[in-house]
């Protein structure tokens, strides 16, 4: 490693089949999570239940990510 240069112990692994993610800590799991898929930028993001809204005309629920609400 050169000097000055600093890497994080923390890595995210999802995996797109499951929808679901695991935070690691130099290795060990630290926390698992389920994600979803922003329905407007389409970006992958750890599921919030305040992101669920139905739309319009069919009623259908949809899912936005923070940024996006």
């Amino acid at each position: 490693m050169q000097a000055g240069v600093v890497m994080s112990a923390f890595a995210e692994v999802i995996n797109i089949k499951t929808m679901t993610g695991i935070l690691l800590l130099n290795g060990e799991i630290v926390q698992e999570y389920k994600v979803e898929k922003c329905d407007k930028c389409m970006r992958i993001e750890k599921l919030d239940k305040f992101g669920y809204q139905k739309s319009d005309p069919a009623m259908n629920l949809i899912w936005f990510c923070g940024q996006c609400r």
